[in-house]
């Protein structure tokens, strides 16, 4: 159930449901707000309109990337993704000096043994690769890069092959450490489908639920919250989250999933703790028949 509702200054509200504390507004300022978290599971807008050099010369602004768009509600080449507040076609110096003040921002939050999961989407623009390391600041250091390997893809076109993959780019503190060496074994190459619901470009709950069983995190954060679903993920797992989203749409959608999410967990828990509970009574049962 919701706990709690209040208005900071700048027209910011807070919920809180459950062990998730949740912000409609601007990550750039609630973030100072916030205390230190364990991780980072978010996806970042794309800025899919927008590209750091010129596309090859039959491409034109508006046109899709590769005949249908791949992304739900009218992504292509000239608008991007519709998020609804956000406008996906920033100005490309614009967006990598945002993305990499995120990041900062983000890397000060973390404890001692914190990791950022960082979703994002190497491009073929033009004839030439560009990759999501041009985002990242030089205090934050790449642990590794997962592939989040996808099912198909549509972006076809004669100067690459049709990309079915992203990256999860894992930026970890020098303390950062696995659960155990055998989650280790996960691999570097998660294939999932991707989840459909309101948001135009949600990850599958799958994503940040498998890098939670890798990882020993009681509070995680996600600024770019979208419809909620590291939030789902903590709620099924028991992690503390927060969450953070500029958009009204999809700040009350990630709401209404968190509290679904978190009431069914509770029921699970009621369940296991009753079973739990019979179990222990024909135990007692036993031990006097015997």
């Amino acid at each position: 159930a919701r706990a709690a509702q209040s208005r900071e200054g700048g027209g910011m509200r807070k919920e809180i449901i459950g062990n998730a504390t949740l912000y409609h507004g601007d990550n750039a300022e609630v973030l100072p707000l916030l205390g230190t978290v364990d991780a980072v599971i978010t996806s970042p807008p794309y800025n899919i309109g927008a590209a750091p050099w010129e596309r090859l010369g039959h491409w034109k602004p508006g046109d899709s990337a590769g005949g249908k768009s791949k992304w739900k509600n009218g992504s292509d080449g000239g608008g991007g993704i519709q998020y609804g507040t956000h406008v996906d076609a920033v100005p490309w110096p614009e967006y990598v000096a945002w993305q990499r003040g995120l990041l900062s921002a983000l890397w000060l939050k973390l404890s001692d043994k914190g990791v950022i999961f960082y979703n994002h989407k190497p491009r073929v623009i033009g004839a030439k690769l560009w990759t999501p390391f041009e985002l990242v600041p030089d205090e934050v250091v790449v642990r590794q890069v997962i592939v989040w390997a996808r099912p198909g893809g549509m972006n076809f076109n004669p100067t690459a092959f049709v990309p079915t993959h992203e990256w999860v780019m894992m930026l970890a503190k020098p303390d950062f450490r696995l659960r155990s060496k055998g989650v280790s074994g996960l691999g570097d190459v998660w294939q999932m489908t991707p989840d459909r619901n309101e948001h135009p470009a949600p990850f599958p709950v799958a994503l940040p639920e498998k890098a939670l069983h890798a990882i020993e995190a009681a509070t995680v954060l996600d600024p770019f919250m979208g419809s909620g679903t590291t939030g789902v993920a903590c709620a099924n797992l028991g992690r503390r989250f927060i969450g953070i989203e500029l958009d009204r749409k999809f700040f009350d959608i990630a709401c209404r999933r968190i509290e679904d999410a978190q009431r069914m967990s509770d029921m699970f828990a009621h369940e296991v703790r009753d079973a739990y509970e019979m179990t222990a009574q024909q135990a007692d049962l036993l031990d006097g028949v015997a």
